[in-house]
């Protein structure tokens, strides 16, 4: 910890930093503020000793500037001819504390071991956030995860209220998480309300809490998720689900921020950010009469949208190798690879759980397989019977191995054939991604289509 003194007398200045160095503290001094500030420019200082006379500058107003640039040092003002305003003044412009001359050796000492209990805390908080958000960051290259990155960027640092919507297993609790992570109101509570696991009787009570004896079983008081979730942010997951009723009257609190415990008249004001979820469509769900117009407008108001992973089918690769590495460091295990046909297969398979269901049988493969390379030989059956399925529908009569009777080389040039063009078909012609797919140089790939003269198929739509 790195502690600067300011102060016109050299004395003082001196004492301080002899105490602290006994203290086992690094320190130094200027006699005024200009050279004060210069060392705060040059190096950094955790915590900064300001005189509150000085001959180049007001106390006050240095303390002013000190925070203005360097918000995360901490300043205990010391003063020969302190009072109470001054006191207050100071305190009310951010600094740590107000020390009187002549300065307490007791006192320097418990005020900087109090800092440095804050500093640590401070600096945990701030690992603690970083590490989260390495948790929740978003996997992939691909355009879709790019623009969605993009979009969680610009609307995050907002209050604007967020629905985010996509199928089952996509990520959109991951995103609300990341979005609040990102918010002003990071450093309060992130409250999820699952609106699908609980029972439509028990979610009024669940929402907005109860007092003691409001029904049976209610032996205390309890504090309802929109009281908690106060100046954070409150997660509605799965909002498709909401019973009608409880749609009423969700919608008068996000309309008033106010309510009250279920058996209470005590009117509770919540001021809160809330991001809903949904895997339902829920304008067809207004046309069922499953779900209030007038509360999807009010929910509504930025849209996010969090694509199934058969659209960023880029970024399986990327995801395989984080869910390795993160199965692998969990469990213990040595780091493990996947060879290029099993990845060929997770980059074919269509993945109706989304990054839900490849990131639980990465970890499955990781746990079970025994090898340091995983292959398609660990992967469960239904995927590959699924893929073996397609496959044998894809295949034509004139790839197809079942009726022909050549030898083992023409078998391979014709399975090479079917394949790259299989790769083609599923990269939309792009040569480039086929390419690096398949592992072969763009031209090399280009001679091979123009040897089994692929381009005839590229207009059809089967094989």
């Amino acid at each position: 910890m790195r502690i600067l003194i300011i102060d016109d007398e050299k004395n003082i200045c001196t004492t301080i930093q002899s105490i602290l160095e006994d203290e086992g503290y690094s320190s130094e001094y200027a006699l005024d503020f200009k050279n004060g500030l210069k060392k705060l420019k040059e190096n950094i200082f955790d915590i900064v000793f300001l005189d509150i006379w000085l001959p180049d500058k007001d106390g006050t107003e240095g303390l002013q500037e000190i925070k203005k640039y360097f918000p995360e040092t901490e300043v205990i003002i010391i003063s020969g001819h302190g009072n109470i305003e001054n006191a207050v003044e100071t305190i009310k412009y951010g600094a740590y504390d107000f020390l009187e001359k002549p300065l307490s050796l007791e006192r320097i000492v418990l005020t900087i071991n109090q800092l440095e209990d804050k500093l640590k805390l401070k600096s945990d908080l701030r690992e603690y956030k970083f590490n989260l958000l390495k948790k929740y960051e978003l996997i992939g290259s691909s355009e879709p995860i790019k623009q969605l990155q993009l979009k969680i960027e610009k609307i995050a640092p907002t209050n604007a209220w967020v629905l985010i919507t996509g199928e089952n297993g996509t990520g959109k609790e991951h995103v609300a998480r990341l979005i609040h992570l990102l918010s002003k109101k990071s450093n309060n509570k992130f409250v999820e309300v699952n609106c699908s696991a609980i029972p439509s009787e028990l979610m009024e009570s669940e929402m907005f809490g109860y007092e003691k004896g409001a029904f049976t079983g209610a032996t205390n008081r309890r504090m309802g998720k929109f009281e908690s979730g106060n100046n954070g942010t409150i997660f509605l997951d799965e909002v498709g689900d909401m019973d009608l009723n409880l749609q009423a009257k969700l919608l008068r609190v996000l309309e008033t921020g106010e309510f009250s415990r279920v058996g209470g008249n005590e009117v509770i004001k919540s001021d809160f950010r809330l991001i809903s979820a949904t895997n339902k469509n829920l304008e067809e769900e207004i046309e069922k009469g499953n779900f209030r117009e007038d509360l999807y407008y009010r929910i509504n108001v930025i849209p996010i949208y969090v694509p199934p992973l058969r659209e960023r089918t880029d970024d399986i690769p990327l995801l395989v190798d984080h869910f390795i590495k993160e199965s692998c460091q969990f469990n213990g295990i040595t780091r493990k690879k996947i060879d290029n046909e099993l990845m060929q297969v997770f980059l074919e398979y269509n993945w109706p759980g989304n990054v839900r269901q490849l990131k639980n049988i990465v970890e499955r493969m990781v746990v079970l397989t025994e090898s340091d390379v995983l292959t398609v030989k660990d992967v469960p059956d239904f995927i590959m019977s699924n893929f073996s399925i397609n496959e044998q529908q894809s295949i034509p009569n004139d790839f197809n191995g079942n009726n022909y009777n050549g030898n083992l080389k023409t078998a391979k040039e014709r399975f090479e054939k079917y394949y790259i063009l299989k790769t083609l078909q599923n990269k939309n012609w792009n040569v480039s991604k086929s390419a690096k797919s398949l592992g072969l140089e763009r031209t090399y790939l280009h001679k091979k289509i123009k040897d089994y003269n692929l381009d005839q198929f590229r207009s059809k739509n089967a094989y």
